[in-house]
């Protein structure tokens, strides 16, 4: 009888060994030298490799790595963090249990289709916060001291660690203390160590996607090497005596319609009214990575031109291909046409400007000036409040797309943009 007990017990260990060395995701994108650790091991993780419940994925500066979980769950892992996967069980259907623990760093989740049908079986918790969703797209910051979350997507729920709402928890907590925030608005949800959940507004463009540039491209980043950089590139760019002229193009209804290449426009959920372009991004985060987004479009890469950009000259001006622009003013959108831009990478200086002219039925023609910082993986986001541009470029620098925004008399133009040679 004691054998018998004994083989069982044994055959009990084996089994738990077994399903917790059952693959829950893999990793389709890796750039730079990320490490992924178990309680066993430490290794460099690769395209391809498999991740298990227990293991930390650690990235450093430069590095970027894309998680997706066995229900199509994307989660987008930026430089200088550390993301622990505590609990998964479930299939591609549905999720029975998912947590995740955000140590330090950045990471952007996209919910994959069982994560859509049990929400409340999700929670991501970071040093001080507990993060359940309503929704699916938004991006966390996390430090000892501060949680930071934008909401791309759906809805989320913040709520301070402690008391009733404990780590082993799933799902949001549920209390007077808690704090929710749903998709549509510039506003970020902030939790400072000690304090409760509270709502600000950031001064960055809030259409960039975070997850696609590095961790210390942060507003207010410490380090002196960027600080420099991005000096250089706006003294450098303000200073250049032959900046581009602006160069007509002519804006078709058709323009964006039968999308191909390398850079494709998406739309979240509902296609918004007049786009008869776009294409559902359930239908791209298969095949391509997203880069920026808006509440609108969201700009998807293809793999195989992400990554590290290495472009062929130091200096390039793109010109637009296809455009898309609406007017929103005095509570009614009407269609707007871009006439003239031009888009100027200046790799060495890591910087980009831009000037759009976009003419409208109300408020005449009106122009868009960008100029900011180009990330090490290609993506470039203004540095104007009022002016907002952001997008993303193929790995050759030859290829582009950006979004744009500039709010006029109470009211705002905005739209989507392709560049090339």
């Amino acid at each position: 009888m004691r054998q018998m007990t004994w083989l069982l017990s044994f055959m009990l260990m084996l089994y738990s060994g077994m399903v917790r060395a059952d693959a829950v995701g893999s990793a389709t994108l890796v750039i730079g030298a990320p490490q992924v650790e178990t309680d066993s091991s430490s290794v460099a993780l690769q395209k391809g490799d498999k991740i298990v419940v227990g293991s930390r994925v650690i990235t450093g500066r430069g590095d970027h790595a894309h998680i997706r979980f066995v229900d199509g769950t994307l989660i987008s892992v930026r430089p200088n963090t550390v993301l622990s996967i505590d609990l998964f069980t479930g299939n591609s259907d549905e999720i029975e249990s998912f947590r995740l623990n955000l140590s330090q760093g950045v990471i952007r989740t996209i919910s994959g289709d069982g994560l859509k049908s049990n929400r409340e079986r999700f929670r991501l918790n970071t040093p001080i916060a507990a993060i359940g969703i309503r929704g699916t797209d938004f991006t966390t910051k996390a430090g000892s001291t501060e949680t930071q979350v934008r909401v791309h997507a759906g809805e989320v729920v913040m709520s301070p660690l402690g008391g009733a709402c404990i780590v082993e928890g799933l799902g949001p907590c549920v209390s007077e203390s808690a704090l929710s925030l749903a998709a549509g608005t510039n506003d970020t949800l902030r939790m400072r160590a000690g304090g409760l959940p509270e709502l600000f507004r950031l001064t960055v463009d809030p259409s960039v996607d975070p997850s696609t540039s590095d961790a210390s491209d942060d507003e207010g980043a410490s380090d002196a090497s960027v600080a420099a950089s991005r000096a250089r590139a706006d003294i450098d760019l303000v200073s250049v005596k032959e900046r581009p002229e602006l160069q007509p193009f002519v804006d078709t209804k058709t323009d964006l319609s039968n999308q191909t290449g390398p850079l494709i426009w998406g739309h979240w959920f509902a296609k918004p009214r007049d786009d008869n372009w776009s294409i559902p991004a359930a239908e791209l985060l298969h095949r391509y990575d997203p880069t920026v987004s808006n509440r609108y479009h969201g700009l998807f890469r293809d793999p195989a031109h992400s990554g590290v950009i290495n472009p062929s000259q130091t200096r390039v001006v793109l010109g637009l291909t296809a455009a898309d622009a609406t007017l929103d003013y005095e509570f009614l959108q009407t269609a707007a046409t871009v006439t003239a831009g031009y888009l100027l990478f200046d790799f060495e200086a890591r910087a980009f400007m831009s000037e759009l002219t976009v003419d409208t039925d109300r408020l005449g023609s009106v122009a868009l000036n960008g100029i900011g910082f180009i990330s090490p993986t290609g993506v470039f986001v203004s540095r104007s409040s009022s002016d907002r541009m952001a997008g993303a470029m193929t790995s050759d620098g030859l290829s582009a797309g950006m979004l744009f925004e500039k709010q006029v008399d109470g009211g705002s133009v905005r739209g989507v943009s392709s560049w090339g040679e």
